[in-house]
Parts: C-alpha cells; sequence; structure tokens
C-alpha cells in the first residue's frame, strides 16, 4: 500500500465505554468504509503483545466480490450445504437456549455476510508449524498472539463507530491458496465489517461476576 498512514486518536471513548460499546453485528449499512479507519484499527492490532516480538502478522481486505464468491463456493471455509448437518449435529448437542438461538441464527447466514459486508478482513499470523502438528500450549503462542490482534482491531472498531462478526474458517488450505497466503501463515480468522444495520437483537447470557472470580483455587 502507498497511501499514508494516519496516526491513531489520542482523544475520544474511554477504554471502559468502548469495551462496552463492543458487540456482534452482522447486517451493515450499504456505506464504504474510510480508508483512514481502515488504516488505525490495522494499527491498533498491531499494538498487540507479540509473542516474539517480531509482530509476523499481515493482514488482507478482499474488497473484489468474485475473490469473495470464489472463497465462498471454493474455499472449503465456510458453511455450505455440505456442511449443513454441522449445524443439525451442532445443535443436537445444545441444551443452553441463548446458545441454540445463536447458532440458528448466524450459521446460516455467513455466506450473505461474506458477500455483502462492506469489508471483509483476513487476520494471517506466521507458524513455526502446522497447528495440526503442535503437541504443546507453548507451541500455541503465535496463534494465541494473534486472537489478541483480533480483539484489538474488534474494539478499535467500536471506537470509530464500526462493528462486524468473526467468521472462524472450518478448513484454511484451500482459501490459503485463493488468496496466495505463505505456507508458513495461517489464518486466525476473517472478519466482516461495515457501519452497522438494524438487525434481530439476541440477548446476551448474563453472568454473575462473583460466580467467575476465585481467589487462590478454584
Amino acid at each position: 500500500m502507498n497511501r499514508d498512514i494516519k496516526a491513531m486518536p489520542t482523544t475520544g471513548l474511554s477504554f471502559y465505554s468502548v469495551v462496552e460499546k463492543r458487540r456482534t453485528v452482522r447486517s451493515f449499512e450499504n456505506k464504504a468504509i474510510e480508508w483512514d479507519k481502515l488504516q488505525r484499527i490495522i494499527q491498533a492490532g498491531m499494538k498487540a503483545p507479540s509473542y516474539n516480538h517480531m509482530r509476523e502478522w499481515h493482514f488482507i481486505f478482499i474488497k473484489d466480490s468474485s475473490k469473495r464468491q470464489e472463497i465462498l463456493e471454493f474455499g472449503e471455509a465456510f458453511s455450505r450445504v455440505s456442511d449443513l448437518q454441522f449445524l443439525v449435529d451442532t445443535l443436537d448437542k445444545i441444551t443452553n437456549s441463548y446458545q441454540r438461538r445463536v447458532y440458528q441464527y448466524s450459521v446460516p447466514v455467513q455466506g450473505r455476510i461474506l458477500l455483502q459486508a462492506p469489508e471483509v478482513l483476513v487476520v494471517c499470523f506466521h507458524m513455526a508449524k502446522p497447528l495440526s502438528k503442535c503437541n504443546s500450549l507453548f507451541e500455541l503462542n503465535n496463534f494465541a498472539s494473534a486472537w489478541l490482534v483480533v480483539e484489538n482491531i474488534l474494539l478499535a472498531m467500536a471506537a470509530e463507530g464500526l462493528f462486524g462478526v468473526t467468521m472462524v474458517p472450518f478448513r484454511t488450505s484451500a482459501v490459503k491458496k485463493l488468496l496466495n497466503v505463505p505456507v508458513d501463515f495461517e489464518i486466525a480468522t476473517f472478519i466482516a465489517l461495515g457501519y452497522p444495520k438494524k438487525e434481530p437483537v439476541l440477548e446476551q447470557i448474563r453472568i454473575k461476576l462473583e460466580k467467575r472470580i476465585h481467589l487462590n483455587t478454584w
């Protein structure tokens, strides 16, 4: 990219208000996102802790609609007809009514989101060895750091008035070839994002904090 990188803002919403504001959105206004905002959310991602201090992360914005269609049809990454059984099998295992509603709504609309979102961002990270060959938590440090990047991006999006949804692919080998991702890099997630459009509101499960905090032992 040859465009100038805009500096990250030093004023605006407080950190806690941004955390409170962030939410998952799957329907978007038909409105382009300003390039300087996209640059700032990537800058925020790059501020995340890096397991080896090298910040070996790369980001792909998929703007070409034909490329998105190609990924959906041939990337083997998201739910298609052959994967509908996954939803059925998953719902059979879920007893929590809130979780069932989320899955019933979110999984079938993945294709629409990928095709219609104003921006689709792919977060990639370097791996010393394939994920399937990692035998310890330590070997997954670079995978973990990539998700710290994702969280920074999601919070920066909220600060910019942007919202979206993470879409973790079922498989990545085919989609990596379609996007020319190097073999020693892996895809953490796709992030579909844009300015939010009103959509069905799913009540977030309520958690009592005192039941989740433990001192010295569980």
